[in-house]
C-alpha cells in the first residue's frame, strides 16, 4: 500500500511540474521550459514519492518515528 501511495503522489507531482511547464510554454515561444520543468519534476516526484512512502510505511514493528 505504501508503494502505491508513494507512486501516485509522485505521479501527481510530475504531472504538476509538466503542466506548469506547458503553461509557461504558452507565454514563451520555446519548448525549453517544458523540458527543464519535466526534469525538475522527475526529481521532485521521486523525492516526494520516497518521503510519502516512508511516512505511510512507518518504522519497524509498526511504530512510526522510531528507527
Amino acid at each position: 500500500m505504501a508503494a502505491a501511495v508513494g507512486g501516485i503522489t509522485g505521479a501527481l507531482v510530475l504531472g504538476g511540474f509538466i503542466a506548469l511547464g506547458l503553461l509557461l510554454d504558452d507565454r514563451v515561444a520555446s519548448i525549453v521550459p517544458v523540458i527543464v520543468l519535466s526534469a525538475a519534476g522527475a526529481y521532485a516526484a521521486w523525492l516526494v514519492g520516497v518521503i510519502v512512502f516512508g511516512a505511510v510505511r512507518g518504522g519497524p514493528n509498526g511504530q512510526e518515528g522510531e528507527v
